[in-house]
Formats: C-alpha cells, structure tokens, sequence
C-alpha cells in the first residue's frame, strides 16, 4: 500500500478537518482501465484505412474530450477518407469489437464501493464520456446500484477541466465542496476537481504523461481510499 500525500503547505492551512459525506467517481481510469483498450480500437480502424500511428501517437486522447479526440483523427484521414465515413466504420468495428467492460473494471472497485456504501457515504459518478457509453458500462459491470445519481459529459457544454460537472454534482448532493471528495486520474479531471474546491484523490498512472500534481492524494490501489476517508473523519 502507498498513499502520496501532495500539497501538504495547501493542506495544513485549513483550520478544520472537513467531515467528508460523499464520494464522486469519474468513469475512465477509475471504474475502467479503458483508455488502452480505445487506443487500441482505434490503431485498427486508422489501419483500415490504410493509416499506420502509434499508441505514442494517439496518447493526447487518454483522459480527454471530444476535442482531443478530433484533434487526434481529423488530420490523419485528411484526402484519405471524410469523416462521415470514418465516423460510420468505427461504429460498425465497436458493434462488432466490443470494449470487455467486465474484463476491464479495475482491482478492489467493488470491494472499495461496498466498503464506501458500508460507512454511510453517498456515492455519485461524474464523467466526461456521453450517457449512453456511461449507462453501457454500468449495466455490463452491473455497478448501477452503488451510484445515487450520474452525470455525463454531454450534459453540459464545456467538458473537464471546466469544473462545472462537478459543481453541478455538488449542488445536486446539497453539501458544500469541504464535504465531498473525487477519485480522478487524468489532468483534465483532476483540474476539474480542484476548479470546484474538491479533494482529489489522483489514482496513479503513468502509462498517458498525466500531470497528477494538482490532486491532494496519490494511491497505486483503489482499497487505499479507504486509508484516506478513515483520516477525514
């Protein structure tokens, strides 16, 4: 077990231990270790086309939006296919390459969730990936039942880093931001968190260049937010 803890002069200037009431859990890099599995899906559709990039390449996507994601597309199948059709087989590999949700949730989750859902916390999800994608995972996985409420990406019009998921998640729990806490791993997430005076807890992951140094705490285990809560009681 190793727990990192980060922003130590930010910390101890507070003059009261915040009760913690809730736990927020972004989806991608926390519920799912998903981001190899999309890059890899995606080296095979550019490959269909005739493209050839790299998993260093396309590393830019890892924890990112929409935005990120075009960045990455838009000038590699330029002159070479139109987006519609790109867009069109890419739908149809998913359908016929499926991401093993249940293959993919990460060690201890649910142990953690239980342990969590156990202690009194209310639990919620904040995601950036569309409804439909977050609504898949959770049936697949089964982990419905753990969340009170979900929201995604495409309910507001700026994604992370832009704080208001999680300002609207916190406003929807009725508790002040001292109150909650969010489980992040992408630099996008963990700005967004912190934009919104959360406590973040950055699992660690050094496979994407994450910049992670905004989160208050590092963990390398799920089970290890449990150590955190006990100490913010």
């Amino acid at each position: 077990m190793q727990i990192q803890k980060q922003n130590q002069s930010r910390k101890s200037c507070r003059i009261y231990k915040p009760m913690i009431k809730a736990v927020i859990f972004d989806m991608d890099g926390i519920i799912i270790d998903s981001e190899p599995c999309y890059i890899e899906h995606l080296i095979q559709i550019f490959a269909h086309f005739g493209i050839t990039v790299t998993k260093d390449e396309l590393i830019s996507i890892a924890g990112g939006t929409r935005k990120h994601y075009n960045a990455a597309i838009n000038p590699r199948i330029e002159n070479i296919v139109s987006r519609e059709e790109f867009d069109a087989y890419t739908n149809q590999y998913y359908l016929e390459n499926p991401v093993p949700y249940c293959q993919i949730v990460f060690p201890h989750l649910v142990e953690i969730l239980e342990w969590i859902k156990s202690k009194g916390y209310r639990i919620a999800l904040a995601s950036s990936s569309y409804q439909y994608e977050i609504a898949q995972v959770l049936d697949e996985t089964q982990l419905h039942e753990y969340f009170e409420f979900i929201l995604s990406g495409d309910m507001f019009k700026e994604a992370k880093p832009n704080p208001d998921i999680y300002l609207t998640c916190i406003d929807k729990l009725g508790l002040s931001a001292d109150e909650c806490i969010a489980i992040e791993d992408s630099e996008y997430g963990i700005s967004a968190a912190k934009g919104a005076n959360l406590t973040c807890i950055a699992r660690e992951d050094k496979r994407f260049g994450y910049n992670q140094t905004q989160a208050d705490y590092l963990i390398q285990d799920l089970m290890d937010i449990k150590d955190i809560l006990e100490k913010l009681i």
